[in-house]
């Protein structure tokens, strides 16, 4: 079921607290639309329901309408949040998108040139990959995984394909970087993850940066859900220190809860950024040279799934 509100101002009404249940939408949408019949204000109704009639979602019509916020579908809840002006934006236009109909890639093209690279991210959820096939597939660059941490136990791991990743996208002629998957809750353990990441990385020389991937778990056990802002921010800065002092390039993988609501970005200007969406959109407002637009693409040399990534460039 959808729940829309209206004011007489032809917008839908943000609850002041930023963010709205399906129990207070329930209360307030049949006050909405009496008050917009009363005043003789349904034209925002009428447009809603075209819009939700020709396929939209209720998130994409949210956004559509309050350009001023990052809506983010959260919580049981539809977030709103101010779009921060002291943050530096990008500049990437959607007219520049294109798809590829034949494999759904995109690339992104400037006066007919592209200038954006194809790449993917793996672990070893991939199995053997054939890399010889992967790079003849048009694959540029790969960012693998090389450790991880269990949400639940926090016990660390190395990905135990890795190392045979990594030679074998170089090998093939393809960037390598590489990312962790962190669930630290402490100093102890983003250093510890540091750590092994240095130790594993000794003689091996990277073309691309090391990412934090620190990403919220849909889990009520989750360890990291006790994390403030202020802590998981705290976490990323002290991993990205610690590779950037080791002679390392640094990037912070996020989507868009992560990055509107559980990181302060404020305080992570200096570090590259890597976004993931899975829409045909440029959505998220703030600067990022990486984009992950699929979870779902399909490159030769590997069986099933893979995340599909774009580096953008103007």
């Amino acid at each position: 079921m959808i729940y829309i509100i209206a004011d007489t101002h032809n917008r839908i009404n943000i609850i002041d607290d930023g963010d709205y249940s399906t129990a207070e939408v329930e209360e307030l949408v049949d006050e909405a639309k009496a008050e917009g019949v009363a005043e003789g204000k349904v034209t925002v109704l009428d447009s809603l329901k075209d819009s939700l009639e020709d396929g939209s979602t209720i998130i994409s019509v949210l956004k559509s309408l309050y350009p001023e916020y990052i809506v983010v579908a959260a919580n049981s809840k539809y977030n709103f949040v101010p779009i921060d002006n002291s943050l530096a934006k990008n500049n990437y236009n959607i007219d520049n998108l294109v798809v590829n109909e034949n494999n759904n890639r995109y690339s992104y093209i400037v006066d007919d040139t592209d200038v954006s690279k194809f790449g993917i991210d793996v672990s070893a959820h991939q199995g053997d990959i054939d890399w010889e096939a992967v790079a003849a597939d048009g694959v540029e660059f790969a960012f693998i995984r090389a450790v991880y941490r269990g949400y639940g136990t926090g016990k660390l791991v190395v990905d135990d394909k890795c190392i045979e990743n990594i030679e074998g996208a170089q090998a093939a002629g393809i960037d390598v970087g590489v990312y962790v998957f962190s669930q630290a809750i402490n100093e102890a353990e983003v250093l510890e993850e540091a750590s092994t990441v240095l130790n594993l990385l000794d003689g091996y020389t990277l073309q691309l940066p090391i990412v934090f991937d620190v990403e919220k778990v849909n889990d009520s056990e989750a360890r990291t859900n006790s994390l403030t802002v202020e802590q998981r921010t705290d976490l990323t800065k002290s991993f990205l220190e610690a590779m950037e002092n080791a002679g390392y390039d640094t990037m912070i993988y996020h989507n868009t809860e992560m990055g509107a609501m559980l990181l302060d970005l404020t305080q992570l200007t200096e570090y590259k950024k890597w976004f993931a969406g899975y829409n045909r959109e440029f959505y998220w407002p703030y600067e990022y040279d990486l984009w992950q637009y699929s979870e779902t693409g399909h490159v030769n040399g590997i069986n099933g799934n893979v995340d599909l990534d774009l580096w953008l460039a103007e």
